[in-house]
């Protein structure tokens, strides 16, 4: 049975609480992704900023100088390194998230997205989710 950390990338891209959210979006444009773990100096998660809650700009065009902080979402669904693929399906179908980081001892270790599942589905040798 695979689990998170074998499908998982862990060339992350993250951003602090305090940056401010025109740099989120340049980050996520330069890296072509679509969201950013927020984390903290000891690399904990502390949230996510998505695509989705940088749309709030087209509305309100000085919320630019905000922090990632006022805008990123706090509760975060996560998975740990060990948790088995068809948890992840499981959580990636019931809270309709694009991407889900993944947690070693606490700390941010990988993401994982809907395409790296796919994926996973595609190549593994395997089995890959069972009933």
């Amino acid at each position: 049975m695979l689990t998170a950390a074998a499908i998982m990338t862990d060339g992350l891209v993250t951003i602090h609480a305090d940056a401010p959210l025109k740099d989120a979006i340049e980050t996520l444009l330069t890296h072509q992704v679509t969201g950013l773990p927020v984390t903290d100096d000891d690399g904990h998660l502390v949230g996510i900023i998505t695509e989705f809650a940088l749309l709030a700009m087209a509305y309100e065009h000085d919320v630019r100088h905000d922090t990632v902080a006022r805008h990123m979402t706090r509760e975060v669904i996560c998975a740990d390194v060990n948790t088995p693929l068809n948890r992840i399906v499981d959580l990636f179908i019931l809270h309709r998230v694009r991407q889900m980081p993944v947690l070693k001892n606490e700390r941010l270790a990988g993401m994982i997205t809907r395409r790296g599942v796919l994926n996973a589905l595609v190549s593994s040798a395997a089995p890959v989710c069972t009933a």
